[in-house]
């Protein structure tokens, strides 16, 4: 394998991060305080920093505290595997792009589908009211969220719209993608 040429290639594709494992809360910690660091060289622009460094955050957590361990022998990978988590961070000429991958329970897509689309189908402006609906009508989860993470993330990139795939791998189970851009322009 020419080490060299993935190198240039990661370098030419501006990739900010890319991981493919467990999540653990010091990994999690980790990622975003390289991530601030990182932000620092690439970016001039106060607000997008903040803006990006914000929604960074909320994806990662967002995933860290919704990744759910699927029976490994169901889907013939390892159980590493199946708590492992996809996230590549990179930097365009416009956006930046944050996506992440994992493995959910089939019975779990409808909720997530559906909030998506809730949250792609409002304009911009009506995030705000979106989010405080949100706040005061959901209760919080064992893991402590109230299932605010994509509305958040949705407003702090001004609207953007939520892009997401779910591919089969079995009866119960499938992979889960989802992309978030946050414009360099504020």
């Amino acid at each position: 394998m020419d080490y060299l040429r993935s190198y240039k290639n990661i370098y030419d594709q501006n990739i900010i991060l890319m991981y493919k494992g467990e999540l653990t809360f010091d990994l999690v910690t980790s990622m975003i305080a390289t991530l601030e660091e990182r932000l620092e060289e690439l970016e001039e622009n106060r607000k997008v920093k903040k803006k990006f460094y914000n929604v960074a955050t909320e994806t990662i957590q967002n995933l860290y505290y919704h990744l759910d361990e699927v029976n490994a022998d169901e889907i013939r990978i390892s159980s590493y595997d199946s708590r492992s988590a996809l996230i590549l961070i990179a930097a365009r000429k416009r956006f930046y792009s944050l996506q992440t991958g994992n493995y959910v329970p089939t019975e779990k897509l409808d909720e997530i589908k559906s909030r998506i689309d809730d949250i792609n189908s409002v304009e911009p402006d009506e995030l705000r009211a979106l989010y405080k609906k949100a706040l005061n009508e959901q209760e919080f989860s064992d893991k402590g969220t109230g299932g605010l993470g994509f509305i958040d993330i949705a407003r702090k990139t001004g609207g953007q719209k939520l892009r997401y795939k779910f591919q089969p791998v079995t009866d119960n189970v499938s992979y889960f993608t989802l992309q978030v851009r946050l414009p360099r322009e504020v």
